[in-house]
């Protein structure tokens, strides 16, 4: 069986025990278990960052959170494009969940941070209770957590550090219509469910994001803010689709 093939069937039998379990303890926190691939695992800083930039914004999304680092790391043949986070990934979980692999999944969300390059696409992925990223090196280079405002100037590591609240929002049941845009003078905020898909080509942005937010109101034109900034923290209307 290839791999594609066995995680069409072990990623239903996953997310099958993940709705039992969430429905039979509520009050439970959602539990986000983080690995790191070999590489991004040598990138000093990182897992703090990574620990305090999901702390910080699902603390504010969600009754109760536990961000639990992997004690392994995860070997992958590339630290990005499509079929190592899309494919190896989320195989891997499954295999996981079954007893087939080295790492043990949990029932939130199962999320795998690497060292690519996260200015080439795919950047990240996600499906129900599983996420990958790239850009530790740079998420490695952003200030603590707590010395971070909530909405930060434009820059690759900060666009990284948020592509993490983005794939596991995903994880999560958010989706991009979730996201908003909005004006702080002559800047433009994205939310984590936006990210930089707003000020992507039209042709991307249509796609990605349509024309409205399901949280209300048409997205703002980009082209004629003259800063861009980012929002490291869900608003209420992404916070609400978390499950």
């Amino acid at each position: 069986m290839n791999r594609r093939a066995f995680l069409g069937g072990a990623g239903v039998a996953l997310s099958l025990g993940v709705a039992g379990r969430r429905a039979a303890s509520p009050p439970d926190p959602v539990v986000v278990r983080v690995w790191f691939s070999e590489s991004a695992a040598t990138q000093h800083a990182l897992a703090d960052r990574v620990e305090g930039y999901l702390g910080a914004a699902l603390d504010g999304a969600l009754e109760a959170v536990e961000i639990d680092v992997a004690p392994s790391t995860v070997a992958l043949p590339h630290e990005g494009g499509k079929e190592s986070l899309g494919v190896d990934w989320p195989v891997t979980v499954a295999e996981g969940a079954v007893g087939m692999a080295d790492i043990d999944p949990v029932g939130d969300v199962n999320l795998l941070v690497t060292d690519g390059d996260p200015r080439r696409q795919p950047a990240g992925y996600a499906r129900p209770r599983i996420a990958a990223a790239t850009g530790g090196a740079y998420i490695a280079r952003m200030a603590p957590a707590a010395e971070t405002p909530p909405v930060v100037p434009y820059s690759i590591p900060a666009a990284a550090t948020q592509l993490l609240l983005h794939e596991v929002g995903h994880a999560l049941g958010a989706t991009h219509s979730h996201g908003t845009a909005r004006r702080e003078g002559d800047a433009l905020v994205a939310s984590p469910m936006v990210g930089s898909y707003l000020w992507a080509p039209e042709r991307v942005r249509e796609r990605q994001l349509g024309d409205e937010s399901a949280c209300g109101g048409a997205y703002p034109d980009a082209d004629d803010a003259s800063e861009r900034r980012l929002g490291l923290r869900y608003t209420d209307c992404a916070a609400g689709a978390l499950e």
